[in-house]
């Protein structure tokens, strides 16, 4: 059982049908029940007799005969199957395989990751994004043109805005801590399900259903995925990221990427 935040219903839904391209509409239970039953007795006329304790006479009736009977009942229920977003999620559930070990031999699979802790990464970005989009500038006036209507020119700028978002999963045995990293299209509205928002997703642990696609540098990674940040075009002079370790090694700072498919909560009885 699991509660969905975030879904791409047409990624998911043709990863469905290629695990089961049959969808049920709806199906018929059928139920059947007999019954029988068999009696024996005889009939003594014989005369009044005084029953004792009560004290009065009453005949006595001894039923001397056979009583037989057979009945039967049929039921047929007609049940109507729903198919939502997550039925068609649940396929794709089942499928995943829960793995906490990213590595190469893993690229292409369907994976699924468990309490995952996720962490908005470009929220100024998205701030930003999100005024111009929602409508908040109306048309403007340019010389010789007239006037523009600025949102539906930036809806076309921004249409290849994202979320990235940075997760952190449980350390592993050695105690390292592995990242990931995945990316949710920017709408003006409802790109949450079940009218979460994003910052939901920053509380608690979350189950991350996807397929894995590598591990990358971290600078070089979002470059590709957050065209349209300041902060990243400031960052592409920079080959890695160096971070300085006790023994004085310098270590480039890796992220595994995931192509998202779903973002759930499990949900526990």
């Amino acid at each position: 059982m699991f509660n969905i935040y975030y879904i791409n219903y047409t990624k998911a839904y043709e990863i469905a049908m290629l695990i089961d391209n049959k969808l049920l509409e709806g199906k018929t239970r059928e139920k059947e029940g007999t019954v029988s039953g068999h009696l024996e007795g005889d009939i003594d006329e014989t005369p009044f007799t005084k029953f004792p304790f009560i004290g009065k006479y009453m005949p006595e009736f001894n039923f001397n005969g056979e009583v037989a009977g057979e009945k039967s009942s049929r039921v047929i229920d007609t049940v109507k199957v729903i198919t939502t977003k997550s039925t068609i999620l649940g396929r794709i559930y089942d499928k995943a395989k829960e793995t906490q070990k990213l590595e190469s031999k893993e690229i292409g699979r369907l994976i699924r990751l468990k309490d995952v802790s996720l962490k908005v990464k470009n929220e100024n970005d998205i701030l930003g994004a999100k005024t111009l989009l929602s409508g908040a500038i109306g048309d403007i006036a340019v010389d010789g043109v007239g006037n523009v209507n600025l949102s539906t020119l930036l809806e076309v700028m921004f249409k290849d805005s994202s979320y990235i978002l940075e997760g952190t999963l449980p350390k592993s045995k050695d105690g390292k801590e592995k990242k990931i990293c995945i990316k949710i299209p920017m709408q003006a509205e409802n790109e949450m399900e079940n009218q979460y928002s994003v910052s939901d997703l920053e509380i608690g642990r979350v189950t991350v259903v996807g397929i894995y696609r590598g591990c990358f540098n971290v600078n070089e990674l979002d470059c590709k995925l957050n065209r349209f940040s300041s902060e990243t075009k400031n960052r592409e002079t920079y080959n890695n990221i160096i971070i300085e370790s006790d023994e004085d090694e310098e270590i480039i700072e890796e992220v595994h990427y995931i192509d998202v498919i779903a973002i759930v909560q499990d949900i526990n009885f």
